[in-house]
């Protein structure tokens, strides 16, 4: 699968690597409160809070204690409130096994808009970080996509430029930034068709 031109693959993780297979438990979630799947998903993904922790300017903590607010939880209700949340999150082992065998090939990285916590959740949760050759999180920069920066820092780290280096991610604004830097991108709708697209850029 080697290619002479292409040297890195990036990912993007939530919608990607790890996504939400099962609605169920967010929905149910989210109708307790009176809200559809959507709203909710809004107001913990989208709010102010939300967006000062993707950049790092707030503790994800913070957040949190925000969305606690908002719906007058304690501390109970609120580890209960994470758990159905996120209930319905999975791995893409399918994905995974891919990269897997891309990775004696091709330099590996993760590049994803997440809070502070998301580095020691993931590796709790799922345990693959150390497929990556290089991981970075949003707040732990402190800047976020679609800023040209984060993706030239992800860049440097591989010691790679945009041309040589696939870029993975589920949103078109980001997928949009990355082609205006050079990148070759693939824009992940499914993993199938993900699979299929990288493999088309590399020529194999």
């Amino acid at each position: 699968m080697k290619s002479d031109h292409i040297k890195a693959v990036v990912f993007d993780m939530g919608g990607v690597f790890v996504q939400t297979k099962d609605k169920n438990p967010r929905t149910r979630l989210a109708h307790k409160f009176g809200l559809s799947y959507e709203a909710l998903s809004q107001l913990v993904f989208q709010s102010e809070t939300a967006q000062l922790a993707t950049v790092g300017a707030i503790d994800e903590s913070a957040h949190w204690d925000f969305i606690a607010k908002h719906f007058d939880l304690n501390e109970a209700e609120m580890v209960k409130f994470w758990d159905d949340f996120w209930g319905g999150d999975q791995l893409d082992q399918e994905l995974l096994n891919f990269t897997k065998i891309l990775k004696p090939d091709y330099a590996i990285g993760l590049l994803s808009n997440a809070w502070s916590g998301a580095r020691d959740l993931l590796t709790h949760r799922f345990g693959f970080l150390d497929i990556f050759d290089v991981s970075v999180f949003s707040a732990e920069v402190r800047m976020a996509k679609p800023e040209p920066e984060i993706y030239q820092w992800i860049l440097d780290a591989l010691q790679v430029s945009a041309g040589e280096t696939i870029f993975v991610d589920d949103f078109i604004e980001n997928i949009q930034a990355a082609q205006a830097l050079g990148f070759k991108t693939v824009h992940f709708t499914q993993t199938s068709q993900a699979i299929e697209e990288i493999k088309d850029i590399l020529g194999s």
